[in-house]
């Protein structure tokens, strides 16, 4: 009989303790993880700026037609002239977010951004709404939204990186739910001149200071992504799986990245679907008008529709971490393609919105579209990759909001439109099937 344990046993319990320490710390640690205070930070910009900015043209569209007296192809022209000029700084303003960070170019952004609706209630003609909507507005928009907060999350996230996007996407959608008939409340009561003036307002007090809350990365701080702890914590281990993952590894450049098969892939789905997406949005409520509801009565559907598209993102999202986002996005589209069919054969409010849910599909497929970018190309140039796809996805933008207009003022109808859409939906739907991550043949 042994009066001792054995050396060996006697390390039993201290090792036992130094797991359970290592592993309570772990917790401590991911509970404390700086990255969730971003994806909450991101949520109010895009769920509140964002909502109000891109959501909220659709508002101010007819009003605006009216009171400058303008066609719809006229009034169609500001948005598609400022997604003409997206592409254009695209590359540029993702360049520097990956060079100097979110924070400053979030923060200036949505500062300009806010003066320019400001200055915006201010002009009494076209030019001047032209010229003021594109140089101040639409430029400050290019960084303090979702380029921002996309470059943000794909820093700090990779294991989560769906869900993290379906959180911000479906902020900008439940923002919409909310601020949307809140606008046009705003607009048929005071006029549009005073609704931009608060939103204004809003994004310098409310917006802008959120920008401050960002930091460059979690390696940044002492962090890693997800929060997972660092490799030389996890048991005595000098490597982890964690440490291991391609995605933090396969950071891939930007020219790399233009010379691979995925690129011109995925920018080619994603100019199919953005191009039916934008100019949808835009007409959305003169498209409901046409079929027959009440100005104030189409932006509560539309709200309803952002709010519906909530937990489809938010399902879309967690899914898409376990599954092939490839396949979610083109189930997504095809229903999108569904609900712009639809819309052509329906009358009466609920039959109406009943198309429009399956709408609901292009909501979701947003966030998969960007998580796709870091799927592909990695962690450390993912704002200058996106910012790459701007000029391209950015001429579509420019082109199908003015040609929708303009086939309107042709022909008194949405339905050639409509019917365009849903089959450039369904080629978006086929293109992201085709979708598979290159193989690298050389550095740059």
């Amino acid at each position: 009989m042994k009066l001792w344990p054995s050396r060996s046993a006697a390390r039993e319990p201290d090792d036992a303790a130094a797991a359970s320490t290592t592993r309570r710390s772990t917790r401590t640690r991911q509970k404390r993880f700086y990255g969730w205070n971003l994806v909450g930070a991101s949520a109010v910009i895009n769920g509140v700026g964002g909502s109000l900015h891109w959501q909220g043209f659709t508002v101010f569209f007819l009003p605006v037609s009216q009171g400058l007296g303008l066609s719809s192809a006229q009034t169609a022209l500001p948005f598609a002239l400022s997604r003409a000029e997206g592409g254009l700084v695209g590359p540029i303003t993702g360049w520097l977010i990956d060079r100097f960070g979110v924070r400053p170019l979030m923060f200036f952004g949505t500062l300009a951004t806010g003066v320019g609706y400001i200055w915006l209630s201010q002009t009494n003609t076209y030019l001047a709404f032209v010229l003021v909507y594109l140089f101040v507005v639409s430029l400050g928009s290019s960084t303090g939204f979702m380029q921002a907060t996309t470059s943000a999350l794909n820093t700090w996230f990779v294991r989560q990186r769906g869900i993290v996007m379906g959180i911000n996407s479906a902020a900008f959608r439940l923002g919409g739910a909310i601020m949307v008939p809140l606008l046009s409340i705003a607009v048929l009561r005071w006029g549009w001149e005073a609704a931009a003036f608060y939103v204004g307002i809003g994004m310098i007090v409310l917006i802008a200071p959120l920008a401050l809350l960002f930091k460059r990365s979690p390696e940044s701080i002492g962090q890693r992504p997800d929060g997972d702890p660092p490799p030389e914590s996890v048991a005595g281990r000098t490597t982890s799986a964690v440490s291991a993952r391609p995605d933090e590894e396969d950071d891939w450049t930007t020219k790399e990245a233009l010379r691979s098969k995925a690129f011109w892939v995925l920018a080619t789905g994603t100019v199919l679907r953005m191009s039916v997406h934008g100019a949808v949005f835009v007409h959305f409520v003169p498209i409901l008008v046409w079929k027959g509801e009440d100005q104030q009565v189409a932006a509560n559907l539309i709200g309803l529709l952002a709010l519906c598209s909530v937990p489809v993102i938010l399902l879309f999202g967690w899914l898409s971490d376990r599954f092939s986002r490839q396949k979610m996005l083109t189930f997504s589209y095809s229903s999108s393609a569904a609900s712009l069919f639809l819309l052509t054969m329906v009358d009466g409010t609920w039959p109406i919105f009943g198309a429009m849910l399956l709408f609901a599909g292009s909501e979701a497929g947003s966030s998969l579209n960007w998580a796709l970018v870091g799927d592909l190309f990695g962690r450390r140039n993912f704002a200058t990759i996106r910012g790459m796809l701007a000029p391209l996805y950015n001429t579509a933008l420019f082109v199908t909001p003015v040609a929708t207009g303009w086939v309107f003022d042709e022909t008194g109808s949405y339905r050639i439109s409509l019917l365009v859409g849903a089959v450039v939906m369904l080629l978006a739907a086929f293109t992201f099937l085709q979708l598979k991550a290159s193989v690298r043949t050389a550095k740059s």
